[in-house]
């Protein structure tokens, strides 16, 4: 996906007939709410992807995914070097997986 998440929403929302009510009731967050994410003046809840993921028959961990490298791309674009931020990152999120699963266990 190119488009803004917002933008992304308002496509599934036109191309499906729906009004901004009816999907902003189906969401259960206001009709104001939805238009300012819609036009990108404010950020959609995380907690709107599985009901996103259910009214529009769409896989959740890919709107997950869509939904997570937009707020990554929102950090470093203006950064002049983004695949080394990239690059940086993805490392020490594995660094913070494997010692997230250390800290589960107990050694005796």
């Amino acid at each position: 996906m190119k488009e803004t998440f917002g933008e992304y929403i308002h496509k599934l929302r036109a191309d499906n007939g729906l009004t901004l009510t009816k999907l902003a009731a189906a969401l259960d967050i206001d009709q104001s709410t939805l238009s300012k994410i819609e036009n990108g003046k404010r950020n959609v809840p995380v907690d709107v992807l599985p009901k996103l993921s259910k009214i529009f028959d769409l896989d959740l961990k890919q709107l997950e995914h869509e939904y997570f490298s937009e707020k990554i791309a929102e950090i470093i674009y203006p950064q002049e070097e983004p695949s080394q931020i990239l690059k940086a990152a993805e490392e020490k999120a594995k660094y913070m997986r494997i010692k997230n699963q250390q800290q589960g266990k107990i050694n005796f």
